[in-house]
């Protein structure tokens, strides 16, 4: 839903807008075990508005696949997947590619499992074509939403913003 048209000087111009063109609505899907998943495509993964949303939807679980870019993946990456987790209590996902040196866009390519409360539970570090597998156990979401309850927040109410 958000594209990343970027500009930092000295390290990446980026504008994915000249040949993409952003989505238009979250997209939401459930998984044959139960589990509801909210599906962000690497810049969204800024965003925490998005994230909020698919929490209020129900999802458990949040899935980015990423290509940072090595200037921005090393700051950012694994913080943001951090703060989406505990904005939401869920569990998130990010898959990205191994590193590739021959091409100019290189990426961050590090794979990452995130748990409810934001500690990392896997990752990989992406210098190498890997596989990332992880045990989810659902009630962790359901533990830290039912421990600390901030996706009951009413947003919209006590948090609307008036104009002058």
């Amino acid at each position: 839903m958000h594209l990343f048209d970027v500009d930092i000087p000295g390290k990446v111009t980026f504008k994915e807008s000249d040949y993409l063109t952003a989505g238009n609505e979250p997209t939401v899907f459930e998984m044959e075990d139960g589990w509801k998943c909210g599906l962000g495509i690497c810049f969204d993964l800024r965003f925490p508005e998005l994230a909020l949303a698919y929490a209020k939807a129900g999802c458990n679980l949040l899935i980015y696949p990423s290509a940072f870019t090595s200037a921005t993946g090393e700051k950012y990456f694994e913080l943001l997947q951090r703060a989406r987790a505990v904005d939401t209590q869920s569990f998130v996902v990010t898959c990205a590619p191994a590193l590739n040196t021959e091409h100019t866009f290189l990426v961050y390519g590090h794979s990452t499992v995130t748990r409810p409360d934001g500690t990392i539970l896997s990752r990989i570090d992406g210098n190498q074509e890997e596989m990332l597998l992880a045990d989810l156990e659902m009630n962790m979401v359901d533990m830290e939403r039912r421990s600390i309850p901030t996706c009951k927040s009413k947003i919209g109410k006590n948090y609307l913003i008036k104009e002058n």
